[in-house]
């Protein structure tokens, strides 16, 4: 599998032009880059198009999110490395990824 510079599989930043969009991300999900990191209050982090969070509810207090993470910040989510959120409630911090998410990666 390919990756692309934010370690994202189907990232529509990174696609070849005309190929964006094709991870398959329905119009709910309009105006969010795919390889944002969305985190939620839990510590947990997700991926737009997450079966877990509907996009509505995406807004702070309870996420935040980082729509240019740093390329390999996906992988490096742990408690030693977490990622502060950018966007939204900026206080979040994701220390793990959502599993349903890793597994398209």
């Amino acid at each position: 599998m390919d990756y692309c510079r934010h370690e994202l599989s189907n990232c529509a930043d990174c696609a070849p032009r005309g190929e964006a969009g094709r991870g398959g991300l329905g119009a709910e999900w309009e105006g969010w880059p795919p390889s944002t990191i969305i985190v939620h209050g839990s510590g947990k982090a997700h991926l737009p198009g997450c079966m877990h969070i509907v996009p509505a509810d995406v807004r702070p207090p309870v996420y935040g999110w980082v729509t240019d993470p740093a390329p390999g910040a996906w992988r490096r989510l742990s408690d030693s490395s977490p990622l502060r959120a950018t966007g939204g409630n900026t206080e979040r911090l994701a220390v793990s990824r959502c599993q349903s998410c890793d597994a398209t990666q």
